[in-house]
């Protein structure tokens, strides 16, 4: 076995799904955990139990979504051609100037960006979407013995790009990420921010942050002071969304490399995804309600 055959088939594909059921499970039982807590000496209450368990759900989908990307972006193409075997080293070193652009592409739906991942990737007599490439690795509907299966791939290709461009969108500025993987930098917030009408002082806007975090970071010239929403639900489904990808990603290219030097029929678990997986879910408007204060340094 090789360096990147041991890769694929070691790879921690459920690591973010098995410690998110984990924060989940602690939330369910937050009573449970906040009167633990106080017996073994420590002063909690439910509330700020509650919030460091949300925000674990939170900086645990951004790391999910995070090593997707790395996956994605390390398959491709380079030097025109898709290093599959090579993706352990490459992820292994800092893509960010070959990363960016591709996320920033993919959270706006750049039309440059789009047409690269539609690009056909050929292998042996068949061709497919790059994104696809990417996803399911050389699955074609020869390789199946029930045909039916592969129209789900297909279908599931338009849903994996919305997917990746709402999965895109929330981790391409790393403020928020950054400043709970560091130092742990953000702090909980919870309160109302209102605009009055400066004649009668009556509230004329405001936004509700019930569920929400505080950090600063400094930019440029500035300081900013962000308070930002986010939504428990939304992050613990997303993560299970992004490990089904991370699991495609590894899972099918394990089982086709293992097979090189045996060949044979082999069995497989894929997921195929829908619009069910996020349209419910962008409906809620909790996790893009943000205040940010700027503050200039000169």
């Amino acid at each position: 076995m090789n360096l990147s055959q041991e890769f694929f088939k070691n790879y921690q594909a459920n690591f973010f799904r098995y410690q998110q059921i984990i924060n989940q499970d602690a939330l369910d039982k937050v009573g449970y955990w906040t009167e633990k807590f106080n017996v073994e000496g420590y002063t909690s209450d439910k509330d700020q139990v509650s919030q460091i368990i949300r925000s674990h759900i939170r900086v645990t989908y951004l790391h999910c979504i995070d090593t997707l990307f790395e996956l994605v972006c390390g398959l491709f193409p380079r030097n025109d051609r898709i290093q599959d075997e090579d993706l352990p080293f490459i992820i292994s070193k800092n893509n960010d100037a070959f990363n960016k652009p591709i996320i920033q592409g993919i959270a706006e739906k750049n039309a440059l960006t789009l047409k690269e991942i539609y690009e056909p990737i050929h292998f042996g007599k068949h061709s497919i979407p790059l994104v696809q490439y990417i996803i399911y690795y050389q699955i074609n509907i020869e390789s199946l013995i029930d045909k039916s299966l592969y129209s789900k791939i297909e279908e599931s290709i338009e849903p994996i790009i919305d997917l990746l461009s709402i999965f895109a969108r929330d981790i391409i500025d790393k403020s928020e990420y950054n400043s709970l993987k560091h130092a742990l930098r953000a702090f909980p917030f919870n309160g109302f921010f209102k605009i009055v009408d400066p004649g009668t002082n009556e509230p004329i806007a405001g936004m509700d942050f019930k569920n929400a975090q505080k950090y600063l970071y400094k930019s440029d010239n500035e300081y900013r002071i962000v308070t930002k929403n986010f939504n428990t639900q939304r992050d613990y489904a997303y993560t299970m969304v992004a490990s089904n990808m991370i699991w495609n990603i590894i899972k099918v290219r394990e089982t086709y490399l293992s097979s090189i030097n045996k060949p044979g029929i082999g069995s497989l678990f894929v997921y195929f995804f829908s619009t069910d997986d996020y349209c419910d879910l962008e409906k809620s408007t909790d996790h893009k309600q943000k205040l940010e204060i700027k503050v200039k340094t000169n």
